[in-house]
């Protein structure tokens, strides 16, 4: 199996410089691995050899589309990205009074 150790250090890295850590996130697991509800991914597939970047919604099933990346900092790009609205979105989702995808300080933090 390709490990990605150092792309996947310098996506731990940007989750951590944003605040994120509390996100549900996946970076580099096999896709039927660590599977959560409201999860973001970024997995490498090897049968295309291609970066993949896609969202989980309830019972883990797929949410909007999968996008594919031939490079790893478009790849990095869009799934931080990713992160970046589900913050946006859930933050509104609380200040409307409404619930979140999941729970998160995130959501509080960024009203």
């Amino acid at each position: 199996m390709v490990v990605f150790d150092e792309e996947k250090q310098i996506i731990q890295n940007k989750i951590i410089e944003k605040g994120y850590e509390s996100l549900r996130t996946s970076v580099f697991n096999n896709k039927d691995i660590n599977r959560q509800e409201w999860q973001t991914r970024i997995e490498y597939c090897l049968e295309k050899k291609r970066y993949v970047v896609y969202s989980l919604a309830d019972r883990a099933s797929l949410m909007g589309k999968v996008s594919e990346f031939e490079d790893f900092n478009s790849a990095k790009d869009a799934f931080l990205k990713k992160l970046d609205l589900t913050v946006k979105y859930n933050s509104l989702r609380v200040e409307n009074n409404e619930l979140p995808e999941y729970q998160s300080p995130i959501w509080n933090e960024k009203i």
